[in-house]
């Protein structure tokens, strides 16, 4: 059993006190990477989930999503977790560099890759050395047969819709999106929207699978194919020249949550098609550069399920259904009124931003 103060809370109390990215009262959706967190938590620890704000005095876990920079007080235990190296102009007066307060109790155990450990131990990376997004265990509990209906789905991020309806909508002017009617039944766009509830998320995950290869401007959108193994690549639209290959040490403004996820990977380059938002995309060219240059990424489950900060107690699929349909599952709360549980909980004021340090990462 383990030995920690939220191990012993989750035994004493029967549930996890978990923070994430959830959906609010006046959302009608969920977004299918961050709504994964609560439920690989109970996938793992075959316990209810509760919903705790992610500034709290309280002892709370914090599990999928580029999240840390989002917490303060309280003591936190970090599983898989990433981190932006900026604090959320939403939620602060500035656009400023995000580093752990002094009085902060946080937990790392395992981060999604080394630039969000550095961040959130304040420490170089390597100092845990466990990464992973816990998404990445999903195939371990959910392996359907899927049959394949597109060549290539295209998988794109939130910020590039015109709205948060299932099916993807794009804003104007997106023309690299653009996909000829002599394409029409190869190419498809397909974004992490869902509706709330277990069988919206089951049926996105099947949509996501009955691709033979994927392009993202996603995060999860390659985590999904990567841990599935179906081929991809990311699909930037700040760089020019089709495929490419990017130094992850000096990736030149490549989004860093790409940088933190194939860098835990022990990757040191990656390959990717860049495609300029304005102009049309040449899809035969891209499906060739996937089928060119994916390979495989080696991916240490067992360092990720050892670091699992709770008692394992991982739960299957009954006979005859899949684990959407666990009770255990069924019983999340996926919508919450986020007022009513800040007022539950002590918000401190976060610490003033301090300069970052110059061996994070990508200062390497």
């Amino acid at each position: 059993m383990k030995t920690n103060s939220l191990a012993e809370h989750v035994r004493a109390h029967g549930t996890v006190p978990l923070a994430w990215a959830g959906s609010t009262l006046a959302m009608n959706y969920l977004n299918l990477g961050d709504a994964l967190s609560p439920v690989m938590v109970a996938l793992m620890s075959g316990r209810d989930i509760v919903r705790v704000p992610s500034r709290s005095e309280a002892l709370r876990m914090a599990c999928v999503g580029t999240i840390g920079h989002g917490f303060s007080g309280g003591e936190v235990w970090f599983w898989g977790t990433g981190c932006s190296d900026r604090l959320d102009p939403k939620k602060h007066a500035t656009d400023a560099p995000f580093q752990v307060a002094p009085d902060a109790k946080f937990r790392v155990m395992a981060t999604r890759g080394p630039v969000s450990e550095a961040l959130l131990t304040g420490k170089p990376a390597g100092t845990v050395g466990v990464y992973g997004d816990p998404v990445w265990l999903l195939p371990h509990f959910y392996r359907p047969k899927v049959e394949k209906r597109w060549k290539l789905g295209v998988i794109v991020h939130l910020s590039e819709l015109a709205d948060r309806e299932v099916e993807a909508h794009l804003r104007e002017g997106h023309d690299r999106y653009d996909i000829p009617a002599e394409l029409s039944d190869d190419i498809h766009i397909i974004n992490t929207v869902t509706s709330i509830g277990l069988d919206g998320m089951k049926a996105k995950m099947e949509e996501i699978l009955s691709c033979e290869r994927i392009v993202s401007t996603s995060l999860h959108g390659l985590v999904f194919a990567e841990s599935y193994g179906i081929p991809c690549l990311p699909f930037p639209s700040h760089l020019d020249g089709g495929l490419q290959s990017v130094d992850l040490h000096d990736f030149g403004g490549l989004n860093l949550r790409i940088v933190d996820l194939y860098r835990g990977l022990g990757q040191r380059h990656l390959d990717l098609y860049g495609q300029p938002l304005t102009e049309p995309t040449d899809w035969q060219a891209l499906i060739s550069a996937i089928d060119a240059t994916w390979r495989e990424k080696p991916f240490d489950a067992d360092a990720l399920v050892e670091a699992f900060p709770l008692d394992l107690n991982m739960i299957e699929a009954r006979p005859g259904e899949t684990i959407w349909e666990h009770p255990l599952l069924q019983s999340l709360i996926l919508q919450h009124d986020v007022s009513a549980l800040n007022r539950q909980a002590a918000v401190p004021r976060p610490a003033a931003a301090k300069k970052r340090f110059g061996w994070l990462p990508w200062r390497r």
